[in-house]
């Protein structure tokens, strides 16, 4: 674990140091305390640069908002805003302690309060550490620092009661063990194990954004295993029960690893799953295309080559095959057809025939599969002019009569 020397430099190496240094002073010389809190400490202190630097404060909402020029309201009610500086959007919060969580997310009412208080509400013990940047120090008043060196995830306080206050930190708890190479400490694995059903209760979006973050972690498998370990995954994704192994195959985007967590699926589970996590339609879209690639692989090689030269501009299709080249499966027929799009340029050519060149000759289906074929035809370059396009349609008209 680093020193405090190290913790010092990695946060005044990150990007919005600068805004938090200014809003830090603003706050100090008003007569308010301000720390660095949560996430940025855990990982300074593990010698990793935070994507996010948070503030924690004893200032109010409203004091935050008449200190500085731009604020946004996030969730002004917990205690939560959003200061602008110079660019930078740094989350700034007032040290609370929360009341009941009745709808298992969020608490019905918070009390603003002290340092330690707000430390004792949060998830993790690794994530309620604070940063004092007057002294230089770590605050830490629930053993963080202990369960970092111990490189363990570990509830502060009951496990149950935590887990019970948001159902989400379950899955957190799973996806921090992926993130970090982190073991669960034996009491909260249980807790987990046995409110596992209660996962059930999350929000297909807030289970979707942690099932992404855990699936770009450095140590997938790990919290697969959790999950296993859990009972998360019967939960959840019962289909994918045991099953840990993990590559990530290059992939950048949510719905990349989501398509090959899904790989495997059946037909009914995969519905399921994507109805579960709340998909726009369009990383739905990309998701069941790479699925059913994968599927078959075979019946995309035996289509025609206008036909797999379209489908290539499909998301799915071209990330199906990228993960397809990776497994060296299928490499001359991919590189064929790649080639064969490649010279085409940036872009497949625009067709020669519209629908304005059918009107009234053809009728209802009849029309759409007309123009697929001369595209087709024009993509194999059987045809290379609108000329021999109209010729085409003659002739098909003709032997149609």
């Amino acid at each position: 674990m680093s020193s405090a020397q190290s913790v010092r430099q990695l946060i005044h190496a990150h990007p919005h140091w600068g805004a938090v240094q200014a809003i830090y002073h603003r706050l100090v010389a008003n007569g308010y305390c301000a720390f660095l809190a949560g996430g940025c400490v855990r990982d300074a202190l593990l010698g990793l640069v935070a994507h996010d630097l948070d503030i924690a404060t004893d200032a109010t909402p409203d004091q935050i908002e008449s200190l500085f020029e731009k604020t946004v309201n996030v969730g002004k009610s917990f205690g939560v805003m959003r200061v602008i500086v110079d660019g930078a959007d740094i989350e700034v919060a007032t040290f609370r302690t929360d009341g009941d969580y009745k709808d298992g997310r969020r608490p019905d009412s918070v009390v603003f309060s002290s340092p330690e208080e707000d430390a004792k509400r949060r998830d993790f013990t690794i994530n309620a550490l604070f940063f004092d940047l007057q002294s230089e120090q770590v605050l830490d008043f629930v053993d963080g620092q202990i369960d970092l060196e111990q490189k363990i995830i570990k509830t502060v306080g009951q496990a149950r009661f935590r887990f019970q206050e948001d159902q989400l930190r379950l899955l957190r708890a799973a996806r921090f063990a992926a993130q970090l190479s982190f073991a669960v400490e034996e009491q909260t694995l249980l807790a987990m194990t046995e409110m596992a059903s209660a996962v059930k209760n999350v929000s297909g979006e807030r289970i979707r954004d942690e099932m992404g973050k855990l699936l770009k972690s450095k140590n997938v498998s790990l919290g697969l295993e959790v999950m296993n370990q859990s009972g998360l995954m019967k939960v959840l994704f019962p289909w994918r029960q045991g099953k840990t192994d993990w590559s990530a195959m290059g992939a950048q985007e949510l719905w990349q690893n989501l398509s090959l967590f899904f790989r495997e699926a059946s037909p009914p589970d995969l519905a399921k799953g994507l109805g579960l996590l709340r998909l726009s339609a369009k990383d739905r879209k990309a998701i069941e295309e790479s699925w059913e690639l994968w599927q078959q692989p075979e019946a995309f090689f035996t289509k025609r080559t206008g036909s797999k030269l379209q489908l290539l501009l499909k998301s799915g299709v071209d990330w199906a095959l990228q993960v397809l080249l990776q497994e060296k499966k299928f490499v001359p027929e991919i590189e064929a057809v790649r080639k064969q799009k490649a010279a085409w340029g940036d872009s497949l050519p625009k067709a020669f025939l519209s629908g304005d060149d059918v009107k009234g000759l053809l009728q209802g289906e009849a029309i759409g599969r007309c123009l697929q074929e001369v595209y087709w035809l024009q993509l194999e370059r059987q045809l290379g002019s609108r000329e021999e396009a109209l010729l085409w349609l003659k002739k098909h008209l003709e032997k149609g009569s």
